[in-house]
C-alpha cells in the first residue's frame, strides 16, 4: 500500500549510518518519495513485505545475511517478487556487476555513490 503523501516509496536496506544518511539526503531531491530504512536484511525483508514498497535499494555486504541472500527471499515471495531491486555495493569488479545482474538485481550501482548515477536510476525506475 502507498503512503497516503506519497507517490512513490523505497526501501534502502543497509548497515552502514553514514551510506544510510548520504541516500536520504540524495533522495530528497526526488518529489514525493517516501523512504523506509533497515539497517539488518530480515527487518529489510518484513518491511519489504509489509510496505510492499515502490523500489528497493540494497546493500551486498550485510551481517547475517548478504544482498543476494536477501533478493532470493524477495523473489520467493509472491507479493515482493515484481519489486525492482537495485544493489549497491562496494563490489566493483566487472564480474561482481555481472554477477548482481545475473542474481537478478535491476541495477548495480557501485561505491563510492555517483550522486547524479544514483538518481537517474532510481527517477527511472519509479516511473
Amino acid at each position: 500500500m502507498k503512503d497516503k503523501e506519497h507517490q512513490n516509496s523505497i526501501l534502502y536496506i543497509e548497515d552502514n549510518p553514514a551510506n544510510l544518511r548520504l541516500v536520504e539526503q540524495i533522495l530528497e531531491n526526488i518529489p514525493n518519495v517516501h523512504m523506509w530504512a533497515a539497517s539488518e536484511p530480515h527487518i529489510g525483508i518484513e518491511l519489504a513485505k509489509e510496505h510492499l514498497p515502490d523500489l528497493i535499494l540494497l546493500d551486498i555486504n550485510l551481517p547475517g545475511m548478504d544482498g543476494y541472500e536477501v533478493l532470493k527471499n524477495l523473489q520467493n515471495d509472491k507479493a515482493c517478487r515484481d519489486i525492482a531491486v537495485i544493489a549497491i555495493s562496494a563490489n566493483a569488479m566487472p564480474k561482481d556487476i555481472l554477477k548482481g545482474k545475473e542474481a537478478g538485481f535491476d541495477s548495480y550501482i557501485t561505491k563510492p555513490l555517483n550522486v547524479k548515477e544514483l538518481l537517474q536510476i532510481v527517477e527511472s525506475k519509479l516511473k
